[in-house]
C-alpha cells in the first residue's frame, strides 16, 4: 500500500512541474512558509533537499526523516529583517517501522500602532501580528536506498482583529544512488486549497524542489565534504537555483557556504557548526541587498551520541 502511495507521489511531482513554473507572481499567501528552517541549511544556501537527514527534514523534504535514528531535536531562532523573529522547533523519533516528525514555526513581527478609520495623530491601541504553522509527518524506507515521506500542516495568520487559516501537504522522496556518496531527492511543498483573509483568496506558497548532494569521506580530508544543489520551482515566480557545501572536520567542527540565484535581494550565505558529544550548535549569516539588513540564525541540535 505504501509503495503505491510513493508511485502516485512521484507521478504527481512530475506532472506538477509545469504548474509550478507557470504561476503568476504575487498569487500566494502564507509566504512565511518559505523562510527556511535550521542554521545548517541556511549556511548551505538552502540547498538541502537531498542533504536533509535530521529533524528539520519535516520542512525541506519529509522523506529525509527516514534517516533519523533515535530521538532528534532542533530548536532554531532567527533574527530576520526589521526586527522580525522566527522561532522553530522540530522533533523526530522512530515509530512503527519508520520515523514520525513534528514541526512548529512561529513568525513574530513586533508591535504596531492601531489607528481607526478617522485620521488621527493618536493611536487607539497596538497590535502584534504573527504567523504560525504546525506540521506532522511520517517517513520510511520503501526499498533499500529509497525513502518517502509525507507531512500535513495547519497554517494560521493573525493581523490585528483579522485572521486566516489554511492547510497544506508536503510530499518527498529520497534516493541513495549506486554512485557512492550521491543522493537524489525531490519534494513538493505547501500543496493545499485556497485560504481567505478578509476578502482576498490565495493559495499557500507551493513549490517543487529537486536536489542532489554528494558526500566525500577521505582520510586526506580529515573529515567529510558535502556538495549540494537544488532547483526550486515556485508557483508565483521564476525558477531558483541553490548551491551549498559543508566541510566537517573530525566530526567536531563544520564550516558551510552557500549561494541562492534567481532572487532579487538574496545571494550568498555562510555558517559553522560545533559538535560536542550529542549536541551541535549551528550559526548562519546571510546578507540581504538594498540595505534591508542581515539574517542571523542560531540552532541547537540534540541527537543520539555517535
Amino acid at each position: 500500500m505504501f509503495r503505491r502511495i510513493i508511485i502516485v507521489t512521484a507521478m504527481v511531482m512530475l506532472f506538477s512541474v509545469s504548474a509550478a513554473t507557470a504561476g503568476d507572481p504575487g498569487t500566494s499567501g502564507f509566504v512565511f512558509l518559505r523562510l527556511g528552517n535550521g542554521a545548517r541549511a541556511s549556511g548551505m544556501g538552502e540547498a538541502y533537499t537531498a542533504v536533509s537527514d535530521d529533524a528539520t527534514s519535516i520542512y525541506w523534504n519529509p522523506a529525509g526523516l527516514a534517516s533519523v535514528e533515535g530521538v532528534q531535536l532542533n530548536v532554531t531562532h532567527s533574527e530576520w529583517l526589521l526586527d522580525i523573529r522566527l522561532e522553530q522547533v522540530s522533533i523526530a523519533d522512530e515509530f512503527y517501522g519508520g520515523v514520525v516528525g513534528l514541526g512548529f514555526t512561529g513568525v513574530y513581527y513586533g508591535e504596531f500602532d492601531r489607528y481607526g478609520d478617522t485620521p488621527s495623530l493618536t493611536p487607539d491601541g497596538t497590535f502584534a501580528p504573527y504567523d504560525l504553522a504546525l506540521s506532522l509527518g511520517y517517513a520510511r524506507d520503501i526499498i533499500p536506498n529509497l525513502s518517502a515521506g509525507i507531512a500535513a500542516k495547519l497554517i494560521y495568520e493573525k493581523i490585528d482583529f483579522e485572521s486566516a487559516t489554511g492547510y497544506a501537504l508536503d510530499l518527498g522522496i529520497s534516493h541513495r544512488s549506486k554512485i557512492e556518496g550521491l543522493t537524489l531527492a525531490a519534494s513538493m511543498l505547501n500543496l493545499g486549497p485556497q485560504a481567505k483573509f478578509v476578502e482576498e483568496q490565495f493559495y499557500p506558497p507551493f513549490q517543487m524542489r529537486f536536489g542532489a548532494s554528494h558526500l566525500t569521506e577521505k582520510e586526506w580530508l580529515r573529515g567529510s565534504l558535502i556538495v549540494a544543489a537544488d532547483a526550486v520551482f515556485p508557483n508565483d515566480s521564476g525558477s531558483k537555483f541553490h548551491t551549498g557545501l559543508e566541510y566537517l572536520y573530525h566530526n567536531l567542527l563544520a564550516v558551510r557556504f552557500g549561494y541562492k540565484s534567481g532572487y532579487h535581494v538574496q545571494g550568498s550565505s555562510m555558517g559553522f557548526g560545533i559538535i560536542y558529544r550529542n549536541l551541535r550548535f549551528d550559526y548562519s549569516y546571510a546578507a540581504i541587498a538594498d540595505d534591508l539588513g542581515d539574517v542571523h540564525r542560531f540552532s541547537i541540535n540534540l541527537f543520539p551520541s555517535l
